[in-house]
């Protein structure tokens, strides 16, 4: 399957959380967001079924549509009997090589025993001649039938290959989730035809979902690619997660404009990703979560 992978810009703002024991953890608030796949077509035909509904969960490898493959069916039928037809060619083929390597030792034989008698007197050059001639005939028939066998093969190989590509388009025919994860967007409806490359749906792999928030430079000495981060939910419900710093920007940035102060529009921060591990699904695309960084 073609995928690309599509995520989506988080706005939050940066802050400063103190403490009561005179130390101090930084962090910043942000949306949860996964990593996501759209499942592309990669053989042309009309969608006759899709399986896959929005908000539904679906497993690597589970068969989310299918594709009209009556054509492909047809043309596989149409090339295993051509293939049929190239290996009884192949084995007529094979039987026309021993038949000409038989004729080719009769010859020679023939034609050394005229040799030995031209030596002794006992035959004339026009025997001699004729044998040579009829045993330079049947060496150039072995060697066109064992020409003719390659060639058959050749064609066998071709075959085979075109088979193994009507085959791999069929397999094409039944599109197959490449991550499991959650549907989260219907791209195309039964009926529609579709080519090579066109969208049908897009998952999001939630198993592990990230978080971006944007810190001031004054707090980048304290963290570091692989550091520990708490991302908490707030919510009273589920207790703090775990989280593990995968990516600072390399550039100062200004904070997104749509945060909630023109003071804070103006500062100039760095962008951290944090991966969280979600196995239990707790945390949801949209979701607002704190992040905190200890000292």
């Amino acid at each position: 399957m073609r995928t690309s992978v599509c995520s989506a810009l988080v706005v939050v703002l940066p802050f400063l959380i103190g403490c009561d024991r005179g130390d101090h953890e930084i962090g910043g608030s942000g949306f949860i967001e996964a990593t996501s796949v759209i499942v592309s077509a990669e053989t042309p035909g009309r969608l006759e079924v899709l399986f896959a509904r929005e908000g539904e969960a679906v497993a690597a490898g589970a068969t989310i549509g299918v594709i009209d493959s009556t054509t492909i069916k047809l043309q596989i039928e149409r090339t295993s009997a051509q293939r049929q037809s190239a290996v009884s060619a192949i084995e007529i083929a094979r039987i026309a090589i021993e038949q000409t390597a038989h004729d080719a030792g009769l010859a020679r034989k023939e034609f050394d025993r005229v040799a030995s008698l031209l030596g002794k007197g006992s035959a004339n050059q026009q025997q001699y001649d004729q044998t040579e001639n009829r045993y330079k005939q049947s060496e150039l028939a072995r060697r066109s039938a064992q020409v003719t066998y390659e060639a058959r093969q050749t064609d066998l190989a071709r075959i085979d290959a075109e088979i193994a590509l009507l085959e791999r388009q069929l397999e094409d025919c039944y599109p197959t989730a490449p991550v499991s994860g959650v549907v989260i967007d219907k791209l195309t409806e039964p009926g529609e035809l579709l080519a090579p490359g066109k969208p049908i749906v897009e998952i999001a792999k939630i198993d592990t979902v990230w978080v971006k928030i944007y810190l001031p430079a004054r707090d980048l000495p304290v963290i570091r690619i692989g550091g520990a981060a708490t991302v908490d939910l707030e919510d009273g419900k589920n207790a703090p997660l775990q989280g593990k710093i995968v990516w600072i920007a390399n550039e100062a940035e200004f904070t997104p404009k749509n945060v909630q102060t023109a003071e804070a529009r103006a500062d100039l921060v760095y962008a951290v990703k944090v991966n969280i591990p979600n196995p239990q699904g707790i945390l949801k695309i949209g979701m607002p979560v704190m992040v905190r960084f200890s000292q």
